[in-house]
């Protein structure tokens, strides 16, 4: 499951899209915060978060008690996320396949929303490398569970002139790290609903990657509908993102 979809116009750049982010990305739920340090188990852990973005998950880590590093592809993601350290956490500009860390560092590691854009046996050799004998790693997805982003989807459709990527098409986790080193995968959902106002929805769409693929004389037509489907689906002044958060835990492969 090889992944270069970044050649198609901008999919998968995230970097000229990371001011949105932290206005309109929302947290993880804390449900799966403390499933994900109830099964590491130990007081402090060292955790390594990778595709970490502008460091929101990486922030609700070292909120939660962990001693947190986040690396990120994009350089521009990893400036927003030190201009908004707060909790001083480190921050590096790494591919996933070449982290600048010493064989067995971590107690465990963490790819937020990300793990699709890695999902290879050379970035797992290395997850595994830098994990201590029987370390965690952990992939949260959050799965849709109404039809927000696939409505989205089908109004940008109207302003792409080629093939949206499906990056998640039979992206199957467990199976992946069950089949590159790890073992005994096992999964936990938490159901959420996720609240956006009209404009933090705009924002949002503008954080996903397909934004980029919209030409940017059409940007501002596509913001208009997207507008009037929003004005059609509030409720009590807010856009509602039916969620599935997935968390999938598997040990390090002696």
């Amino acid at each position: 499951m090889t992944k270069n979809l970044r050649i198609k116009k901008g999919y998968g750049d995230f970097g000229n899209l990371s001011k949105n982010y932290d206005k309109a990305r929302k947290e993880f739920p804390s449900e799966a915060m403390n499933y994900i340090l109830h099964k590491i188990a130990k007081e402090e852990p060292y955790i390594l978060d990778i595709g970490c973005g502008t460091g929101i998950a990486t922030e609700q880590l070292s909120e939660n008690g962990a001693k947190v590093v986040g690396t990120d592809i994009d350089d521009q993601m990893i400036r927003q996320a030190k201009a908004d350290n707060k909790y001083k956490i480190k921050y590096k500009v790494a591919p996933v396949e070449k982290q600048p860390f010493e064989d067995g560092t971590f107690d465990a590691i963490t790819a937020f929303s990300s793990f699709h854009w890695f999902a290879n046996k050379i970035a797992l050799d290395e997850i595994r490398r830098v994990l201590k004998p029987n370390g965690w790693f952990f992939v949260i997805n959050k799965n849709e569970a109404g039809d927000f982003k696939k409505r989205n989807k089908e109004i940008l459709k109207r302003f792409i002139n080629q093939e949206i990527p499906d990056i998640k098409k039979e992206y199957d986790p467990a199976k992946v790290v069950n089949e590159n080193g790890f073992c005994s995968a096992q999964d936990q959902s938490f159901f959420v609903i996720e609240y956006f106002s009209p404009e933090e929805a705009i924002w949002y769409i503008q954080t996903m990657s397909v934004w980029n693929m919209v030409a940017d004389e059409k940007k501002e037509d596509a913001i208009t509908d997207l507008k009037k489907h929003f004005e059609n689906i509030i409720k009590e002044g807010r856009v509602e993102r039916q969620l599935e958060i997935k968390v999938v835990g598997a040990r390090r492969a002696q």
